[in-house]
């Protein structure tokens, strides 16, 4: 997932170029495209795997999600919370349906792990490369879908609004800054590091949360559940947030956000304390929640401080936190 904030810089730099249905085309076959090479090397190498799955699938994955950011905000420039929230949610609510699937694909019988935390039932290691064709054949008919739908809006003479709540923030006239004056900005640091630890803790969350859960939970279909709820509210919560945002300001939803998700972080080792599933399965769609919130109010507040213009190459910057992040926590895991 490293090469997703590269690609969305060039996601952003592409729509410009060829517009949005023919960026969105050419992510989205990358991506497929990758998932269906990934039925071969997941038999082959795990180096070539990285290679198809890590970073030509994430090259294809974040220059179609860029672009269709780009495109949704345009089709509401008066409620850019709201349309970031939409297309955010779009992203989120995959796993609600892939992640059931994948377990009831991979593990119908409903294996357990053993004492190492690994599954070694031939059987169920057998079917995870077949996995990939189901998810191509899946992911295709999506995309398909979905581009039929990719149309420019109307030219409107209305002039974009600003945000409330971070009007002080913005230069004067925003739409007309370059992108080297939007990454030197003191706007545009505080919201890469306000992204940083974000995803920082949403990583480690939405990472970690089931090999939580299976310490005190041996039950994979009830974590499949788990992960398919919390999927849906991570979903949702998208929607919710971006209207929070557009009722509020930035700097009152993203405080609302940090501090329910500081509640939930610090207080998650009382779940395991009583040992209940239900306490777990609404730990972590409250959780999930606060990722889905950090991911509809960035690229708000950066079309909103930064104008439509400027947000795609914008929004590609600020994702470069997630490299920065990734590469902080490896070299600490080495």
């Amino acid at each position: 997932m490293n090469g997703v904030p590269f690609s969305m810089l060039f996601g952003g730099y592409l729509e410009r170029k060829i517009g949005a249905r023919k960026s969105i085309f050419i992510g989205s076959l990358i991506y497929t495209s990758a998932i269906c090479i990934s039925y071969f090397t997941v038999q082959t190498s795990y180096l070539l795997l990285l290679l198809t799955l890590g970073i030509i699938g994430s090259l294809g994955h974040g220059m179609g999600y860029n672009c269709v950011l780009i495109h949704v905000q345009r089709w509401l420039p008066e409620h850019v919370g709201l349309a970031s929230g939409l297309a955010a949610a779009g992203f989120g609510s995959s796993a609600f349906i892939v992640s059931p699937v994948q377990t009831k694909f991979i593990n119908p019988d409903n294996y357990q792990v053993n004492e190492q935390g690994y599954f070694t039932q031939v059987d169920l290691l057998e079917r995870v490369p077949r996995l990939f064709l189901l998810l191509t054949v899946i992911f295709g008919i999506c995309q398909l879908i979905g581009l039929l739908f990719i149309g420019d809006p109307k030219s409107s003479t209305k002039d974009p609004i600003t945000s409330n709540g971070i009007e002080a923030a913005t230069p004067n006239q925003p739409h007309n800054l370059s992108i080297k004056e939007v990454i030197n900005s003191c706007t545009f640091r505080l919201i890469f590091i306000t992204f940083f630890l974000n995803i920082a803790w949403g990583q480690i969350s939405c990472g970690l949360f089931k090999a939580y859960g299976m310490q005190f939970i041996h039950d994979d279909f009830f974590l499949a559940v788990v992960a398919s709820l919390a999927a849906a509210s991570n979903c949702i919560s998208r929607i919710i947030w971006g209207i929070i945002m557009d009722k509020t300001s930035y700097r009152t939803s993203m405080l609302s956000a940090c501090a329910l998700g500081t509640f939930l972080m610090w207080t998650l080792p009382t779940v395991k304390a009583f040992g209940s599933k239900e306490l777990f399965l609404v730990w972590v769609c409250l959780m999930f929640s606060i990722v889905g919130g950090t991911f509809a109010l960035v690229p708000s507040v950066i079309h909103k401080c930064f104008g439509a213009k400027n947000f795609g190459l914008a929004y590609g910057f600020a994702q470069v936190s997630m490299v920065c992040f990734c590469l902080g926590f490896g070299g600490r895991s080495l």
